[in-house]
This record gives structure tokens, C-alpha cells and sequence, in this order.
């Protein structure tokens, strides 16, 4: 099983040619069948929340599947670094002095 990592692996264009190759040959076209095959299946809604959880197997399974093939010809999107959106509270220098109108 792949666990998820903090950085997407190097990805080229040499990458996505051999990929393109695999997935166009035989048995990649049997590996994009049998994970058709496997997709999760949407259930009726007869119970909404068991049909919202798999709404979202199905939805995530489905972009899973997507981002293999679009790595044919795309380099994976880059993630960018999540910032603060505040200062941190144990940096007095970074918090202006209070005034009279917000103390």
C-alpha cells in the first residue's frame, strides 16, 4: 500500500512518454479496465449518509484514476507551501502596539 508523502516524486516528460507507452499498450489497457472494473459504485440513496460517504469513494477513486492518466502528458500541479495567515501569537514584534481605538 502507497502512504501519502509531504512532496510529489520528480515527474518529467520522459516519465509521462513511458507512461503514455504502458497505457496504450495491451496491458495497460487492461490495468485502466480492471480499475474501471473496481470503481466504487454510487449506492441508491435510500440512506443519505452512506450515500454521501460513498459519493465521496466514488468521487475521490474517480480523480485518483483521472490524475493517472492525465500524467501521460502533464507534469503533476505543484503544490504550494501552506503559509500562516497570521503571525504567530508568541511574536510581540510582529502584532501592532495597541492604540487607544483597540486596546
Amino acid at each position: 500500500m502507497l502512504l501519502p508523502t509531504s512532496e510529489a516524486p520528480e515527474w518529467n516528460s520522459d516519465n509521462a512518454s513511458e507512461l503514455k507507452t504502458f497505457l496504450s499498450g495491451e496491458t495497460g489497457r487492461k490495468v485502466l479496465e480492471i480499475l474501471a472494473y473496481f470503481a466504487p459504485k454510487p449506492l441508491d440513496g435510500s440512506d443519505v449518509n452512506k450515500t454521501l460517504v460513498s459519493a465521496g469513494e466514488v468521487r475521490g477513486y474517480t480523480e485518483a484514476v483521472e490524475q493517472i492518466i492525465s500524467l501521460r502528458t502533464h507534469r503533476p500541479p505543484e503544490t504550494e507551501p501552506k503559509t500562516e495567515n497570521y503571525p504567530s501569537l508568541d511574536d510581540d514584534s510582529a502584532w501592532p502596539e495597541p492604540t487607544d481605538n483597540n486596546a
